[in-house]
Formats: C-alpha cells, structure tokens, sequence
C-alpha cells in the first residue's frame, strides 16, 4: 500500500475523517467512509503534498488534506 506521501493522480483513496477549512467550501459528512480517486494533488508551500482534489464513487467531488485520506490497495 502505498504511503500518503507517495499518492499520486489516479491512485484511489478512502476517506476517514473531515477538517473543515473555515476558508474553503464545506464537505458533508456523508463523505467519510466513502471511497474515490485522486483527480487532482496540490503542493503545498514546501512542496509536500497538501490539497488533493478526490471525485467520490458516487460522483462527488471534494478537495481534502492528506489526514482527512488513507490509501486503499
């Protein structure tokens, strides 16, 4: 299984918590458990992977930070 450092474009994840950004749009709840791919990764000012852009199994579409995902084999 690969390590959250490691996830690229592609590679499929499952959500396990939300921290929601008081600047960003809010994610429903609904969302954890859920599963989707990595559509989208965003460096974060020291180049480590910050914001990951996720299109959910059921179609949904949600940016979320490396704790809020784990990878799924």
């Amino acid at each position: 299984m690969p390590k959250k450092q490691d996830l690229l474009r592609g590679d499929r994840i499952r959500v396990v918590q939300l921290r929601q950004d008081p600047q960003g749009d809010p994610v429903p709840e609904d969302v954890i458990g859920l599963e989707g791919t990595i559509e989208w990764v965003t460096p974060g000012f020291s180049g480590e992977k910050a914001v990951f852009e996720i299109k959910l199994a059921d179609g949904r579409i949600v940016n979320l930070y490396a704790p809020e995902i784990e990878p799924v084999d």
